[in-house]
């Protein structure tokens, strides 16, 4: 090898050695500072917010069909674009969200909301004007979850996260398909979310289930490469749309005529189902049911209930719940040889912990002492107001559930400066 080659690999070597120090490492190092960053602005502003849990005792009588809730549900889209640069690098703030919450305590029926305090006043002023004989109590951060420790030598936990088992635009089976929307008497109506009042009524003494429904506005969040902007739900809608009105050329001897629309009946159910879908307020939805029960007292007809206690909002050619993320001891047991046991009783923790935080939407808002390398995966959904009023919303007295936490009579008076 001549000296000239040898000088000319040593300067190439040397060239690269420079590139990968001046710049690759501290562009590397740069990525992992701004990653870290943005994930201690994120903290710091949580960490600066109080809030609450409010508990919602609902009166004898009540007639307000789910159209009322629905009405409720608007005033919760607190809009915001989390990419924002100030809000991503600065503030850390993000879009406010909100915890929609059914929990049976040993049989007993109770309704409640997690929410930031600010929030508080305008929660309850919008629930008494729609809802002028509830009860509304706020009960602390150190609510009901708390009552229960995690102790797996003395408890039985199983948990599930519930979404959209199809894409998000196409709609579940809301409260308009059985008619609530025209307040019938309860003897003519049929209300879906009777079922799961029942199935929590029927829970034994040490036994408890927990269902949250965390909710942020929906928005702008998914960049489309082809569009280069950021979309929304209705992007994904509007192609769906475009698919199912497909169009055919019909073909009359060697003359072809324009295009026309082609739909069979349940391609034009399903269009027009879709497009009333989106022209409802939308959010962001991560659904999470938990059971616990004291060693002995578990049962798998209480497992079982849960599950079937979505199947009442599915249809079958537009969408359905589906439950993901499960407790499923047999997976982790089949692996007890190399640390199932362990990392079946850390999935337990992990579900029971993230719904005591309601945590769904942000990592940085995981519970405190998680390893760095925690993974979080929300399995989260769009939800439009009347799909979400459908499964959270206040059941009048055709749910005969005799453990359902109602107020007597009414004992709260609505503010005097609600909003006209």
């Amino acid at each position: 090898m001549t000296p000239d080659l040898v000088n000319s690999s040593a300067g190439l070597i040397f060239t690269l050695f420079y590139v990968v120090v001046l710049i690759f490492i501290p562009f590397a190092l740069g990525g992992k500072f701004l990653k870290d960053w943005k994930k201690y602005v994120k903290a710091k502003y949580y960490a600066g917010q109080k809030y609450t849990v409010l508990e919602i005792k609902i009166p004898k009588n009540n007639t307000k069909s789910p159209v009322a809730m629905e009405l409720f549900l608007n005033s919760l889209y607190q809009g915001g674009k989390d990419h924002e640069f100030k809000k991503r690098y600065w503030t850390g703030e993000t879009r406010a969200w909100f915890s929609l919450e059914i929990a049976s305590i040993g049989g007993s029926v109770r309704f409640f909301m997690w929410t930031k305090t600010k929030y508080k006043e305008l929660i309850e002023n919008q629930f008494y004007s729609q809802y002028p004989e509830i009860e509304i109590q706020d009960i602390g951060v150190r609510d009901y979850t708390y009552n229960i420790p995690f102790d797996p030598e003395n408890f039985e936990y199983w948990g599930t996260e519930i979404r959209k088992k199809e894409a998000s635009h196409l709609p579940i089976k809301t409260y308009t398909a059985y008619k609530l929307q025209d307040n019938p008497d309860d003897e003519f109506k049929i209300d879906p979310i009777t079922p799961m009042m029942e199935f929590l009524g029927s829970l034994q003494k040490n036994e408890q289930v927990w269902i949250q429904i965390c909710v942020r506005a929906h928005g702008k969040d998914k960049f489309d490469r082809d569009k280069g902007d950021y979309v929304d739900w209705r992007h994904a809608a509007q192609k769906d749309i475009i698919k199912l009105t497909k169009r055919d050329q019909k073909v009359d001897g060697d003359k072809t005529s324009p295009w026309q629309f082609v739909l069979t009946k349940g391609e034009k159910q399903a269009a027009d189902a879709i497009e009333d879908n989106i022209t409802k307020t939308a959010f962001d939805c991560g659904i999470r049911a938990v059971y616990i029960a004291k060693k002995g007292s578990e049962r798998k007809s209480t497992v079982g209930g849960i599950k079937n206690a979505f199947k009442q909002y599915n249809v079958t050619n537009l969408n359905s719940l589906e439950g993901v993320n499960d407790i499923d001891p047999d997976k982790f047991r089949f692996n007890k040889f190399i640390g199932g046991e362990k990392r079946l009783i850390e999935h337990k923790k992990r579900l029971f912990d993230l719904y005591r935080h309601r945590s769904f939407f942000y990592p940085e808002f995981i519970p405190y002492g998680y390893k760095e390398d925690y993974k979080f995966d929300p399995r989260l959904s769009v939800f439009s107001a009347e799909e979400l009023a459908t499964i959270y919303h206040f059941p009048g007295d055709v749910s005969k559930t005799p453990t359902l936490n109602r107020v007597t009579a009414k004992k709260a008076e609505a503010p005097s400066d609600l909003p006209i």
